[in-house]
């Protein structure tokens, strides 16, 4: 049908308009990004482009939502592949090595999903929410730690500031399934050591003997899960 085809088309552009965009990126960096450039890449007029999208805001946050939904699947596709009787380390471990995995293959999108904040451009409620979707799969894995009985709950306890507990309290009454405060203070101690790990690594503030050492990356994981699961 003409409607389906003319739709097929215009997604076909938009694809042609964000490798461009990407393309772009890489050249000038996220703060230099323009629909100027992204035209002169792509050999056509700036105006053309407002067919496909409104401002260079919104081209940013369509590649924005791609990259986190890029990230989203590899963990998906991770913690999806986990066996059922799977030991919760173990399953973080192989849930982070997905993360690192996409990050350092993918460096760019990665800063643009995490990295200095863009002068005059704020994030949209589809960025928040496509951020949102990548941290459930970690949620996910905590949810596996519930089910199974496995959180230590005087360790986390131990960790928790009064604050910290009645924040943690909000958050979980916003969830799908709620959490017990606990669970949700060992998923973000344990999201921030992933990351944080994933931080040092990628931008080479690692001593340079240690760079690019999986082992490292994975006791990180295993030390700090490990301290919070019995």
């Amino acid at each position: 049908m003409p409607t389906t085809r003319r739709a097929q088309q215009r997604a076909a552009t938009l694809a042609e308009i964000k490798a461009a965009a990407w393309a772009d990126l890489a050249r000038a960096g996220a703060a230099g990004l323009s629909l100027r450039g992204v035209a002169r890449e792509m050999g056509m007029a700036v105006s053309a482009l407002y067919h496909y999208v409104d401002s260079r805001d919104d081209l940013l946050t369509a590649l924005v939502v791609d990259s986190f939904d890029a990230l989203t699947a590899r963990l998906r596709a991770a913690l999806d592949a986990a066996p059922r009787d799977a030991d919760v380390v173990e399953v973080f471990v192989q849930v982070g090595r997905a993360y690192r995995d996409w990050a350092l293959g993918d460096p760019l999108a990665y800063g643009l999903a995490f990295g200095t904040p863009i002068d005059g451009y704020t994030g949209t409620e589809a960025t928040t929410t496509a951020a949102v979707r990548s941290s459930a799969v970690l949620l996910d894995v905590m949810v596996l730690a519930v089910d199974a009985d496995r959180v230590d709950t005087a360790a986390v306890d131990a960790l928790l500031t009064p604050e910290l507990r009645t924040a943690l309290d909000a958050w979980a009454a916003t969830l799908p399934r709620p959490l017990p405060a606990t669970a949700l203070g060992a998923a973000m101690i344990c999201y921030a050591a992933l990351h944080g790990a994933i931080h040092l690594e990628l931008h080479g503030h690692l001593p340079p003997v240690l760079r690019a050492r999986p082992a490292l990356f994975e006791a990180t994981l295993r030390s700090t899960i490990g301290a919070l699961v019995r």
